[in-house]
């Protein structure tokens, strides 16, 4: 049996069928919080929850003095990428931005988990993928890149694409191939805290291993994504 689904939600999926049928237009206020609690008989919280989902799809924006504004009547898709070549795996990277929590010297555990030679030196870096209209987090991601390959720490605040393009163009070591598998995740507290999701929700985690051309690997990631925000899409054709 599937689990019910959580309070906020459904309250969330009602005030959204209640914009897209024109109750709150564009430009409306929706009920405040307080109301939303005596109306749905809700918690405070449940509410607040409600209206980030909201805030996150584009459908309401949260002024200071005025309260939740309809700013759209659909919510924005997911945030979709493609899968059938490399140009796919870097064109993510340019239209998101790296927000980074942490650089320095990479944790064994991570090393291992991605499958890389633990006799060589790796740069570890943790941080958000962001979209760059804003909104909540897309991933967390961890990368490893070995340490004489790796871009300075202050080089990555300007770097608008892929770091394995920044070691390309830098150290001319090109990613031959690109390794990647996914697999269904639950988050844990700590993911759910800095994805801004909550304890339990689904996610997709994906683990990328960057070989150059002797196959040799010279970085790599493990990204978890929140479920109902991302979407892998893939074409094959005969």
């Amino acid at each position: 049996m599937s689990a019910p689904t959580p309070l906020y939600r459904r309250l969330a999926d009602d005030l959204r069928k209640a914009i897209a049928s024109g109750q709150y237009p564009t430009g409306s206020l929706l009920p405040t919080e307080s109301d939303l609690c005596a109306t749905h008989q809700v918690s405070r919280h449940t509410a607040r929850d409600a209206l980030r989902i909201l805030t996150d799809e584009g459908l309401i924006e949260r002024r200071r003095g005025a309260g939740s504004v309809v700013i759209a009547a659909k919510p924005i898709g997911p945030f979709s990428q493609g899968w059938g070549e490399i140009g796919d795996i870097l064109q993510y990277a340019r239209d998101t931005r790296l927000v980074i929590l942490n650089y320095g010297a990479a944790d064994a555990a991570d090393i291992a988990a991605m499958g890389l030679d633990a006799g060589l030196s790796w740069i570890g870096i943790d941080g958000l993928r962001m979209r760059t209209t804003g909104g909540r987090p897309l991933a967390h991601t961890r990368i490893c890149v070995r340490a004489d390959l790796a871009p300075p720490r202050d080089a990555l605040d300007d770097w608008p694409h892929a770091i394995a393009e920044y070691i390309a163009r830098h150290a001319g070591v090109l990613a031959a191939t690109i390794e990647q598998d996914i697999s269904a995740i639950k988050l844990g507290r700590e993911l759910a805290k800095s994805l801004h999701e909550h304890v339990g929700d689904p996610a997709l985690r994906t683990r990328r291993r960057y070989l150059d051309a002797s196959g040799q690997a010279y970085q790599a990631s493990i990204s978890i994504h929140p479920g109902e925000h991302f979407t892998y899409s893939m074409s094959v054709s005969r």
